[in-house]
């Protein structure tokens, strides 16, 4: 025969009390996997698109084919440069730079095709024999670094 009584109904508290736990450590765990899953996700795609930029960068290979300097109508430096590799390429920046200045010159659409020459005329006031260094930058951040003398 059962007890009634004051203590009959014990045995139902420490059930909800597990069903209640349970439940609750159900919850976070699941968000917890939630939580994992997307990270690692954002972190996989951070991860892809490095190493893609990385790769293409090493695919690129600028060479610079030709350099001469003109004074008409005013003074210029031409750059003819081909693209070796097998991606397209941007140039963005080329800086002239000597013992005692510097000029960068910024540009927006000057893309290489693979396997074609690309050449640049820049406006610049430059001194005849006196060295100057130029780097290109391709929007990479691939840097093609040379010297040349008007």
């Amino acid at each position: 025969m059962r007890k009634k009584g004051k203590y009959s109904r014990s045995g139902l508290a420490s059930i909800v009390t597990t069903a209640m736990m349970l439940t609750t450590i159900a919850i976070m765990g699941s968000g917890v996997v939630v939580w994992g899953k997307s990270n690692f996700s954002a972190n996989e795609m951070v991860v892809a698109s490095s190493t893609t930029t990385s790769v293409n960068r090493i695919n690129e290979n600028l060479a610079i084919e030709k350099i001469w300097f003109g004074i008409n109508p005013q003074k210029f430096v031409n750059i003819t440069m081909t693209n070796n590799g097998n991606i397209g390429l941007n140039v963005t920046q080329i800086q002239f730079s000597t013992s005692t200045t510097s000029n960068q010159f910024q540009f927006s659409n000057q893309a290489i095709l693979p396997k074609k020459t690309g050449s640049i005329q820049i406006p610049y006031s430059y001194s005849d024999n006196i060295p100057i260094n130029i780097l290109i930058t391709t929007s990479r951040g691939s840097i093609l670094t040379t010297q040349a003398s008007p």
